[in-house]
């Protein structure tokens, strides 16, 4: 299923700061799944069907809907053994195994979108950014999340990872700060609420998807 396009298993790793065994790194986890939780709940009483791009595992959609989401969700994945596992141990939703580029769903299908921890690990984040804006429908929310850079990079060199590259995780391609980021998604959605503070060491946002050019 790897495209010409496509990143292979764009989710490596991202399951890890909800299951490691490192105390203080579910710890963060956890916080950033209140911060994501908290955003949902600002999010309009009629955004019932969503997306969940690159859900790894499921382990952050499972916590969402053990907070009490009651949204329903279909979630997404290019990994084949993620799925699975997905499948198995988190049965809280439909999983699809698909490419981020390549998305198999009908446009306006979805009333908001979550990609968290994603878009760090393609080579073409705009790509998917801009697939993901046709499956969702016009204004749609879309809560985003990526590392806060170079924080997140002094984490791993804290506890001992990744030195020789500095800290910069091997499977992520983009590294970007505040500024930086806002500067990528700006081109696809207007940004209405921005938390770093909340869910150190990334950076979480809540946007409303701007009016494509066939609108």
């Amino acid at each position: 299923m790897k495209s010409e396009n496509s990143d292979l298993s764009i989710s490596e790793g991202t399951d890890e700061i909800y299951t490691s065994p490192n105390i203080a790194i579910r710890w963060l986890g956890n916080r950033l799944i209140r911060a994501v939780t908290s955003l949902m709940s600002k999010m309009e009483a009629g955004a019932l069907s969503g997306l969940n791009v690159g859900c790894g595992e499921g382990q952050m959609i499972s916590r969402l809907y053990q907070s009490g989401m009651r949204h329903k969700m279909t979630a997404m994945d290019i990994d084949p053994l993620r799925i699975a596992f997905a499948h198995q141990y988190n049965p809280v939703c439909d999983y699809v195994r698909a490419d981020i580029f390549h998305l198999p769903f009908k446009s306006r299908a979805f009333d908001y979108v979550i990609a968290t921890e994603i878009l760090e690990h393609l080579s073409n984040p705009s790509a998917a950014l801009k697939e993901i804006a046709r499956v969702a429908k016009p204004n749609s929310p879309v809560i985003l999340s990526v590392p806060y850079e170079p924080f997140f990079q002094w984490g791993n060199i804290v506890r001992g990872k990744h030195w020789k590259r500095w800290g910069r995780t091997p499977s992520h391609v983009q590294f970007w700060n505040r500024s930086e980021f806002r500067k990528v998604i700006r081109n696809f959605i207007e940004i209405q609420e921005e938390r770093w503070i909340s869910c150190f060491p990334w950076q979480l946002y809540l946007g409303k998807l701007k009016p494509t050019r066939s609108e």
